[in-house]
C-alpha cells in the first residue's frame, strides 16, 4: 500500500512542473518569406493542421508571432526600420509618418513587459543602456493608421 502511494506521488509530482526548456544554443532568423526559429536540445516537435487550426507540439514555443504580409496584410505593416541592430545605448527608428504618434512597447524573451510609452515621431527613440544583453522584442503602432511592426533587437556591450 504504501509502495502504491509513494509511486502515485512520484508521477504526480512530475504532472505539476510546466514546461520548460533550457538551451544551450539557439538562433531565429527571419527571411523575406519565412521565419525559422530553433532551439538545442529538442529532438523530434510535431505540428498537426485541421480546419484552420494549428497545434505545434514541443517546448520551443513563439512568444510573439509577427504579422507577414500577404496581400491583403501589406497594408497593416509599418514602413518602418530600426537600427543600430545589436544596439549598446539607444535604439532609433527611421520611417512611418514624421508627424505621427506611435505607441511603443519593449518586451523581454520571457513576455515581460519592460517598457510602454505612447511618443511624437520626433521623439521616437528607445534607450536601452539600463537593459541586460539579450535579445528583446520592440512593438511601434502607429497611432492614426493602427500599422504595427515588430522589431527583433540585440541588446550587446561595447568592446
Amino acid at each position: 500500500m504504501n509502495i502504491q502511494i509513494l509511486i502515485y506521488f512520484f508521477f504526480f509530482s512530475f504532472s505539476i512542473c510546466g514546461q520548460t526548456v533550457i538551451s544551450s544554443a539557439g538562433k531565429t532568423s527571419q527571411g523575406p518569406n519565412f521565419i525559422i526559429s530553433w532551439t538545442v536540445g529538442e529532438a523530434v516537435i510535431n505540428t498537426i493542421s485541421a480546419g484552420g487550426t494549428t497545434l505545434t507540439q514541443g517546448f520551443h514555443q513563439p512568444l510573439l508571432v509577427e504579422i507577414l504580409p500577404t496581400g491583403i496584410e501589406k497594408e497593416l505593416v509599418l514602413d518602418m526600420i530600426a537600427y543600430p541592430n545589436p544596439a549598446f545605448d539607444k535604439v532609433l527608428f527611421k520611417g512611418g509618418d514624421p508627424s505621427g504618434i506611435y505607441h511603443v512597447r519593449v518586451v523581454d524573451k520571457l513576455g515581460r513587459i519592460l517598457l510602454q510609452k505612447t511618443l511624437p515621431a520626433s521623439e521616437l527613440e528607445i534607450l536601452v543602456s539600463g537593459y541586460n544583453e539579450g535579445t528583446y522584442l520592440i512593438e511601434v503602432v502607429e497611432d492614426k493608421t493602427n500599422k504595427r511592426r515588430v522589431f527583433n533587437i540585440i541588446k550587446g556591450s561595447e568592446i
